[in-house]
């Protein structure tokens, strides 16, 4: 059977995503890419086909109208799902494929030795396999006792990727939502610190109900921390800041309630965990905790800690 080019598919999308176009320009527009081979040229067939592929792997629909191919639900889509990931990242592979004398001035963040396992969990995850593996925090020795668990869902975040599995033989915590505790032991794996994975003969069956956004939604990051409760933060950010937030949300549950000459406060509802903190305390002065009181304290405290590193004598 012939292999699915699922980057000419990504590359049609990308470019209806901008306007609507004829063939002739699509045709000429292939030709220029990465991914024309000599001596055949896109046909009307070919593109007929595509449209079909398209429609049944992303649920995107291409229409011809007007003498012209244009999509029709791909606004749709939400801007965080895999789909507009992989035509994004396609997008950008094409630019320096093809521009070559400008490779060395397009510099790209790596995510080092995650991917390592990525491919298998994804497997895992569409057939329902259970895997095996060892795994070392950075807090612990190596522990080569193999654990057995379900992969749920996979996560990037801060140049890592994650796992969220169910793991069968473990106790849920007492901390866990109700709306969750259904669900059993849920625990975020980095695939960096994982040392060795397999895929095992055994199956399970991943609840269709459970739904990893909603999941993640009122955490920061991938910590999870039931043991720190959900709470209404307000955090006041200067200057330049707010406007960085405003382009880019530090949360999904971000809002910004108060607007001022050189300063916003903005609301979050999320449980304030260590991830959560750090992310605050990485903009400086310019971001100044207002509520809770507990967390407040707690900014205050690192800050004071911060300011013996740099004010006390040297030993």
């Amino acid at each position: 059977m012939a292999k699915i080019p699922l980057k000419h598919y990504l590359w049609l999308i990308d470019k209806l995503s901008k306007r609507p176009m004829k063939f002739a320009e699509l045709r000429e527009s292939f030709e220029r890419s990465s991914l024309y081979e000599s001596n055949h040229p896109l046909q009307v067939r070919t593109l007929y086909n595509w449209r079909a592929k398209i429609d049944e792997l992303f649920g995107i629909q291409i229409k011809y109208d007007n003498d012209a191919y244009q999509l029709k639900n791909y606004d749709s889509l939400d801007y965080k799902s895999p789909q507009r990931w992989l035509i994004q990242s396609l997008a950008v592979s094409d630019v320096v494929e093809r521009k070559r004398h400008v490779q060395s001035r397009i510099l790209l963040e790596n995510i080092p030795s995650g991917d390592t396992f990525l491919t298998d969990i994804i497997g895992a995850m569409e057939d329902g396999r259970v895997v095996r593996l060892t795994y070392r925090r950075f807090s612990d020795e190596i522990d080569n006792t193999p654990i057995e668990v379900e992969p749920y869902c996979v996560k990037v975040c801060n140049r890592r990727w994650y796992v969220l599995c169910h793991n069968p033989k473990e106790k849920v915590s007492n901390s866990a939502p109700a709306e969750f505790r259904q669900y059993g032991s849920l625990k975020v794996y980095a695939l960096d610190r994982i040392h060795h994975l397999e895929l095992t003969d055994k199956t399970f069956v991943f609840p269709e109900e459970f739904s990893p956004e909603e999941f993640f939604a009122a955490h920061f990051g991938i910590c999870i921390g039931y043991d720190v409760p959900l709470q209404r933060v307000l955090v006041r950010f200067d200057g330049e800041q707010r406007d960085y937030l405003r382009t880019l949300p530090l949360h999904s549950s971000q809002k910004e309630l108060q607007v001022y000459d050189d300063y916003s406060v903005f609301e979050f509802f999320l449980h304030p965990t260590i991830d959560f903190v750090r992310a605050i305390l990485s903009f400086g002065a310019e971001a100044e905790v207002l509520e809770p009181a507990e967390l407040r304290q707690l900014m205050a405290t690192e800050a004071e800690i911060m300011d013996d590193f740099y004010h006390s004598e040297k030993k």
